[in-house]
């Protein structure tokens, strides 16, 4: 009977054994840890029926682990923690928790980060109090370089913005300011909460009290000399900036203005200049790739922002870390046109006919190259010497024997297949002999000969890519059309010419250019072009808006520059964007102070229409946007 009363009574005795979580807790306050592991042990290995405490036992099983000095084992139970128990409450917690762990195994970077996550997921108002003080502390004094810019890297949610904000709050004041702009610009897009937004425009307000009284910026351009029609009103528009700016701020802006005459000594006495006047904090111009090249050469070394806002020679920045490439290069542009005309339009195959220049020449090779490697054919290649005036005399010729010889073999296996339907060898419909129709012209003769063959029109050619230089239009646009070449005319931003493409649009049915601004279709307001006339005494077109963004740009960025050239130069290569009036720069290239971004336009109806972009990331098509785009200026 004993022995059955005994029975009965064990699993009383049992569970009056079992461990309770307040003991643990209690013993865990008093310091006593390896007793309270012993307690959260055995709670946390229980089923959850028996312990619905058992996520919190396994919570304060890693604590104690951690208090004892086993951060690993810590770490390992901390990291199943979440998909263990995905709904825990102590989710929030256990972020802090992980805070602390890694700052005891000397992880100030991962510390830093398990902080600002608990300080930006829990409801906790003490818990984020703490923690976001130890991720400040961490941030602001510990961290060293690299863990600074992987944290300013690691995310853009709320965790990954409060962080990089503490980043460029410590480059700051460190005198990084280039460093601190570049997290600043980046996180622009993606700071929604109020209290994030606040702490960044403290910040942005800490680089406008560094601002300079006056800034002083030098603008070397062709003032006299064959190229002042370009150099003036491209002046015009660097002064009417400089003007907005005053009207807006509190500061004056010197501009030094030099006359270099397009002259490479010029421009080198004047780089002398700026080099030693310790105020200017940066150069617009020259214009020409010689004078940029000879600036460059003067000013290097001194982190002295070279604007360059003409020159668009294929890897001129390689030459100096002071040029900012503001145009597109030629290379840009006829990669983009190449992989538009192969990959969008799907044309085949091309002729290349352009000037023996280095401009022309560069265009076409570039665009040759690529054709080649996405799978187009290059069937003709040709250059000229000054205006285009008689193309027809070796390359219309030449492009049109190539057609006409085509059509001819294809007549001839035409006209087998003919004769073998005749002779009941294929079925009907396999052949119909459409080529004899085409070359009816010139088919008096057994073959195709030059003479005669310009009454045959030809489409063999999908493309024809023209690079040329101001004034050709007129020229080549007739020319296209007494050859009856049925084709698709690309072109560089030189064809953008309005008054000349309308008088020859009947011999541009399809006509695509690429561009490095939006003024082709941009639309420019009437007040501004009237304010500018009344000033200026003309109406601002390429050039004046090439001046007013390219001041702009700097304007722009001179205001968390504190009127330091070389805080300037950090403060340009870590924006990535600036859009002007007609202009958006987006650095790229290997220096990253080229600008990558291109357009892509139709002119269709006597007007151009924007078909799409490329910029760093790769080609966006207004089709694919849903964007209307087409507008002419006032």
């Amino acid at each position: 009977m004993r022995n059955w009363i005994l029975f009965l009574l064990f699993p009383v005795l049992l569970f009056s054994a079992r461990p309770d979580f307040k003991d643990g807790v209690s013993l865990y306050n008093q310091g006593a840890y390896w007793e309270a592991l012993r307690i959260f042990g055995e709670l946390a290995d229980e089923s959850v029926s028996l312990n619905p405490q058992r996520s919190a036992s396994s919570y304060m099983r890693i604590r104690c682990y951690n208090k004892l000095g086993f951060s690993q084992r810590a770490l390992m139970l901390a990291r199943e923690f979440p998909q263990t128990y995905p709904g825990s409450n102590y989710q929030d917690d256990l972020q802090f928790l992980l805070g602390e762990i890694y700052l005891d195994l000397g992880d100030a970077r991962e510390a830093a980060w398990y902080f600002a996550n608990s300080a930006a997921t829990t409801n906790d108002k003490k818990i984020r109090k703490a923690a976001r003080e130890y991720a400040e502390s961490l941030v602001g004094t510990v961290c060293d370089i690299d863990d600074l810019h992987a944290l300013a890297s690691r995310s853009v949610d709320r965790t990954g913005q409060f962080l990089a904000l503490l980043v460029a709050e410590r480059f700051l004041k460190d005198g990084e300011q280039g460093e601190s702009l570049g997290i600043l610009f980046n996180l622009r897009p993606y700071i929604h909460d109020e209290d994030l937004r606040k702490r960044a425009m403290k910040l942005y307000n800490r680089f406008s009290q560094t601002q300079a009284d006056t800034l002083h910026v030098a603008v070397v351009l062709p003032l006299s000399g064959t190229l002042s029609s370009i150099g003036s009103p491209l002046l015009d528009g660097v002064r009417y900036a400089a003007m907005t700016y005053m009207d807006s701020s509190q500061q004056i802006v010197n501009l030094h203005v030099f006359d270099n005459e397009s002259k490479l000594s010029e421009s080198i006495k004047i780089a002398r200049e700026v080099r030693d006047d310790p105020r200017i904090i940066a150069q617009i111009g020259p214009l020409t790739n010689v004078n940029i090249k000879g600036t460059a050469a003067v000013l290097e070394g001194h982190r002295i922002p070279i604007i360059a806002p003409a020159a668009t020679e294929d890897h001129l920045t390689n030459l100096s870390q002071g040029i900012f490439q503001f145009r597109a290069t030629r290379e840009r542009k006829a990669i983009a046109m190449a992989e538009y005309a192969v990959q969008t339009l799907g044309l085949e195959t091309f002729a290349i006919i352009a000037p023996s220049t280095e401009y022309g020449q560069q265009f076409a090779d570039n665009f040759a190259t690529r054709v080649d490697e996405l799978g187009g054919l290059i069937q003709y290649q040709g250059w000229y010497v000054g205006d285009p005036t008689d193309l027809s005399k070796v390359h219309f010729r030449r492009i049109r024997e190539q057609g006409l010889e085509e059509l001819y073999q294809k007549m001839q296996l035409d006209s087998l297949r003919l004769d073998s339907l005749l002779s009941g060898l294929i079925s009907e419909g396999d052949s119909v002999n459409i080529y004899r129709e085409q070359l009816r012209p010139i088919l008096k003769k057994s073959r195709p000969t030059r003479g005669d063959s310009i009454h045959v029109e030809l489409s063999h050619i999908d493309g024809i890519f023209f690079p040329i230089h101001k004034g050709s239009i007129t020229y080549i646009a007739a020319q296209i059309a007494h050859n009856n070449l049925v084709t698709h005319v690309l072109g560089d931003e030189n064809w953008l010419d309005r008054d000349a493409l309308k008088k020859n649009a009947s011999y541009l049915p399809k006509l695509t250019i690429v561009a490095g601004d939006r003024l082709g279709f941009q639309e420019i307001s009437k007040p501004y072009s009237d304010k500018y006339n009344r000033i200026f005494k003309h109406r601002p077109e390429q050039y004046d808006f090439m001046g007013f963004d390219a001041m702009g740009m700097v304007l722009h960025a001179s205001q968390y520059a504190g009127g330091s050239g070389s805080k300037l130069w950090d403060v340009l290569i870590n924006s990535p964007t600036y859009e002007g009036l007609v202009h958006q720069v987006q650095w790229g290239g290997d220096t990253r102070r080229e600008n990558d971004l291109v357009f892509l336009m139709d002119y269709v109806d006597k007007a151009f229409e924007l078909t799409g972009y490329y910029d760093n990331s790769g080609f966006f098509s207004m089709d694919s946007l849903g964007v209307g785009a087409t507008s002419e200026i006032e």
